[in-house]
């Protein structure tokens, strides 16, 4: 059992949210861990509306009908805010229940500290001068709403985090960091700016870095720049008298001559030709980071044995490898240094997916780039690239960055970000875990990730050999992957039995379910197995996927195994098993189609087939593996594969796409030697 971490919490709802049912008696709530804990993926922002009550109860939360006196917090709306007790807008029970920890209260709270928050910079004035676009709140469902303003700056942070957080003086100040802190003002503004521009056609590729320093003693205060290249150290030079006034005006000027935004206005619309800010998360890990960096901090000396069976302590070390990490950002070309993990906020994602679909939709329709930015096709597209490498880093060395001007390079991108939220939620368990000083480390990320089973298979056992004859019996043709199998592991994860029996798909009565493969990168392995396989989010392209948003599956283990990038990590990778409900007939085609779920669905289907030339000869139930896999079909690896002959299509294999993740259930894990 996880620990409490709300254990202490009484939290009631007042108010009415549009989109949102309160449910019946909605007050008081004692929230147990579980309610984060048993979170699954597919419950994002834009799937909240609804009942609120559902939405706690379903994770163990209990509710009376009135708010008493030991209510400790309030979720509640601006006409709410003048009652007492305290106050927190509605975000806050969202955005604790998708970071699965409860998180820092200030920036939701109405009345007084919103106020005293805004008085520094002024964020609120500044709001009215953004243009839709930029303001524009990421769920769509709830843009409007004012107490989502309060969230909208991570450069602030509580006066309580203020005292903790030490931001990060860059790497290249070159006096003794130990001496000089980064300056966080009364009220929690954080002076520290990280700018970036890509010109593709001038070759550009830059940053500047802003920081105002502060003596921990704080007799003295200066402001240090940096700049240049990306990937290269650049530039710097020292700015101020010593006072804090003369750090501040010459912070100031420095970022409204690169930014041509005043520092207060500094999440408005990027200015053309000019640098942007890139918004970093504080909030997370930079205390950590800290602790990190000195030296004197001491090591457990006496870390307790695992509790874990051998097989599954070695899958955890795979998965939170941070080694692999690295060389899988190398790979994708993403400056980890400009923007590491744990700083990428939710923010900057998004506008990366933002732009890639408005990339997409201009290479699917050139005459928007006339209609819509007023230039011709090239130059539309060669300003959205630039858009876009400068919101989300990339190190390109001396290279001219690229345009993106085919699906094939936007597909890359998308999977950039993809992976990049993935690795935050892994990097997030690895830093929960780091806390927990009294368990061993892979017990306490194992523990994050949240499974209800994860039980290694004796290698001798029938179970095991029917799993690896389907593994070694499905390689097509055209792949020269060779398998080493190191485990298999039988897998269920907290939520997913009772999301399908709850579900419509339960008991369908033109069931058609079938045991099929899913791989990943290992990186992505902690966000899926804590939080699901999931649905790309409305932001990015449909474009980027060949038959739409959804989840995708094959009946190949090797088209599944290419997802793996095994080089990345040793040559070695995880493979899952997916027990996937497809209804019959299945939504069947040979050519990609950008809107297959929306076509599937008129149809009344709740799958589609990417119809392949290699496919299983013949298919038999799965109950031959393990008797709870009864009346699921699984490919017949003794019959082989056979060609579907037809002169359509150019699929070599077969491609199952769902299109909601309640038709999901995960029931093996692979762990794989890959060459």
């Amino acid at each position: 059992m996880p620990p409490k971490l709300f254990k202490k919490l009484v939290i009631a709802v007042s108010g009415t949210f549009p989109g949102y049912r309160q449910g019946r008696n909605f007050c008081d709530v004692q929230f147990l861990i579980e309610f984060f804990k048993s979170t699954t993926r597919e419950l994002t922002r834009h799937s909240y509306a609804g009942d609120l009550k559902a939405i706690v109860e379903r994770h163990g939360a209990t509710f009376t009908s009135s708010v008493g006196t030991d209510c400790t917090h309030l979720i509640a709306t601006q006409k709410e805010a003048d009652k007492k007790g305290a106050k927190l807008s509605l975000d806050w029970l969202l955005d604790s229940d998708k970071a699965k920890k409860p998180v820092s209260e200030a920036p939701y709270r109405f009345g007084a500290s919103h106020s005293n928050r805004n008085s520094q910079a002024d964020p609120a004035k500044s709001e009215k001068k953004r243009s839709a676009k930029a303001v524009q709140d990421t769920d769509d469902d709830r843009s409007n709403k004012k107490p989502k303003q309060i969230m909208e700056d991570a450069q602030m942070i509580t006066a309580e985090k203020a005292a903790k957080v030490r931001v990060r003086v860059d790497e290249y100040y070159h006096s003794n960091e130990h001496t000089w802190q980064v300056f966080i003002d009364d009220s929690g503004l954080i002076w520290d700016a990280t700018l970036n521009l890509t010109v593709s056609a001038a070759n550009n590729n830059k940053f500047y870095l802003i920081q105002i320093l502060n003596s921990k003693d704080g007799s003295r205060y200066q402001t240090w720049t940096r700049w240049g290249r990306v990937g290269e150290r650049g530039q710097s030079v020292l700015l101020g008298d010593g006072t804090l006034d003369s750090a501040k005006k010459q912070f100031e000027k420095k970022f409204k001559d690169k930014s041509g935004l005043a520092w207060k206005d500094r999440l408005n619309s990027p200015k053309n030709n000019k640098y942007t800010f890139i918004e970093r998360n504080y909030e997370e890990s930079d205390d950590e980071d800290e602790k990190s960096d000195n030296k004197l901090v001491k090591q457990p000396s006496n870390i307790p044995a695992s509790k874990l069976p051998a097989p599954v302590q070695n899958v955890i070390s795979f998965i939170f490898n941070q080694k692999y990490f690295l060389e899988t950002m190398a790979q994708m070309s993403y400056d980890a240094n400009k923007l590491p993990l744990g700083k990428l906020s939710k923010r900057t994602l998004m506008a990366g997916y933002e732009t890639l679909k408005e990339l997409a939709e201009l290479a699917t329709k050139p005459s928007m780039a006339m209609s819509k930015y007023g230039m011709q096709l090239r130059p539309a597209m060669e300003q959205l690239s630039n858009r876009y490498f400068t919101t989300i880093p990339h190190v390109f060395g001396r290279n001219r960055p690229p345009v993106l001007d085919n699906q094939a390079y936007i597909k890359r991108e998308i999977e950039l970000l993809e992976t990049l939220t993935d690795m935050e939620i892994t990097n997030s368990i690895l830093k929960d875990a780091s806390k927990m000083e009294d368990a061993n480390p892979l017990d306490s990320q194992y523990a994050g990730l949240g499974m209800q089973e994860m039980t290694p298979l004796d290698h001798a056992s029938e179970e095991f050999r029917e799993l690896e004859k389907y593994l070694s019996g499905t390689r097509g043709s055209t792949h020269g992957v060779k398998y080493k199998v190191i485990d298999i592991f039988r897998i269920e994860r907290q939520g997913e039995h009772d999301r399908f029996k709850s579900s419509s798909y339960a008991g369908l009565k033109n069931s058609n379910r079938r045991l099929l493969w899913h791989g990943s990168r290992s990186t992505n392995y902690g966000g899926i197995l804590s939080q699901g396989l999931r649905i790309a989010p409305p932001e990015a392209p449909v474009s980027g996927y060949m038959f739409g948003k959804g989840v995708y599956f094959a009946d190949m283990s090797s088209k599944s195994a290419n997802y793996c990038w095994s080089h990345n990590s040793d040559h070695k990778a995880l493979l899952l098993l997916g027990d996937v409900e497809l209804g019959d007939p299945i939504y069947e085609l040979y050519d990609s189609d950008y809107n297959a779920g929306e076509n599937a669905k008129k149809e009344g289907k709740i799958a589609t087939l990417g119809k392949g030339r290699s496919i299983p000869a013949g298919w038999k139930d799965a109950g031959c593996i393990h008797p709870h896999l009864k009346g699921i079909q699984v490919p017949d690896a003794d019959s082989g594969t056979t060609d579907h002959k037809t002169d359509q299509g150019y699929l070599l294999y077969n491609e199952y796409i769902v299109y909601d993740v309640a038709q999901i259930r995960l029931r093996y894990l692979f762990f794989v030697d890959m060459r």
